[in-house]
């Protein structure tokens, strides 16, 4: 999946697709998305002064948490088109 601009994105879709594939629930309220010309998405669910970055195991996500605990507050995806094609 290559897209050219946010538009051609079914975020949906990602959303659904990374919960599947890392056992976890996402919000589906989304404040921001950034995509990035290298094929990187960032999908913000709300915003927190500082996020923590957690990458996942395999490389391809990293999920932000604010400090309170209180579920991921956004995620970025390093490669669109290598998380659409697992």
């Amino acid at each position: 999946m290559t897209s050219r601009t946010i538009l051609d994105l079914d975020l949906r879709k990602i959303l659904s697709k990374i919960e599947k594939a890392y056992g976890i629930k996402l919000p589906r309220s989304v404040l921001a998305v950034d995509y990035g010309e290298r094929n990187d998405l960032y999908i913000r669910f709300r915003h927190v002064e500082k996020p923590v970055g957690e990458p996942t195991e395999d490389g391809l996500l990293i999920f932000f948490y604010d400090n309170h605990d209180d579920g991921a507050v956004g995620v970025e995806i390093l490669d669109l088109s290598l998380l659409m094609r697992e």
